[in-house]
């Protein structure tokens, strides 16, 4: 069963995990035009903002041995691998390779980017006409999936506390 605190604490921490990707995403796009290469970049940092922020707030999995808080990090990374080819593969498909074509089913041509809310200073660099609409709405849609299955993968593997650690966990509350 879920804790209330928890959930509220991952959400916190995920939501903010989110807001560092997207910045982290938006930004490198300064640097380089390979929106491979931004994914990457965005969920390195994102990820290990994530570690550390679900190991000590949301889970509360102190107490261990370096050893073993090493191999928790492994395990995190290990279990954000799929979420960063789910991430990768959304952005190839969607956004790299058939950017085009979802931007004719999604009707985004037709968006009047010169109104105010694309004009915003904020908005406008990324969102502003219809290829940067389109990346944003893939990356939504790939954050969306992330959060979810990081959460399953980090509650019930990485950080599980009835786990055996080997006389490791000192304390886990």
């Amino acid at each position: 069963m879920i804790k209330r605190r928890e959930l509220l604490w991952y959400s916190v921490f995920g939501t903010t995990a989110t807001f560092i990707y997207f910045f982290i995403r938006f930004m490198s796009k300064n640097w380089t035009d390979n929106v491979l290469i931004t994914v990457m970049l965005a969920q390195s940092v994102a990820i290990v903002f994530s570690f550390f922020a679900n190991k000590f707030f949301v889970f509360k999995n102190t107490g261990l041995g370096f050893a073993r808080s090493l191999k928790q990090f492994i395990e995190f990374i290990a279990g954000r691998f799929f979420v960063i080819m789910l991430d990768l593969g959304i952005a190839y498909f969607f956004v790299e390779r058939y950017s085009r074509v979802m931007i004719s089913l999604l009707h985004l041509q037709r968006i009047n980017y010169q109104q105010l809310l694309f004009r915003h200073p904020l908005i406008g660099p990324y969102m502003g006409n219809a290829y940067l609409l389109n990346e944003f709405i893939f990356t939504v849609l790939s954050q969306v999936l992330a959060t979810i299955i990081n959460y399953v993968v980090s509650k019930r593997i990485v950080f599980n506390a009835k786990k055996s650690y080997e006389g490791e966990l000192v304390s886990s509350s």
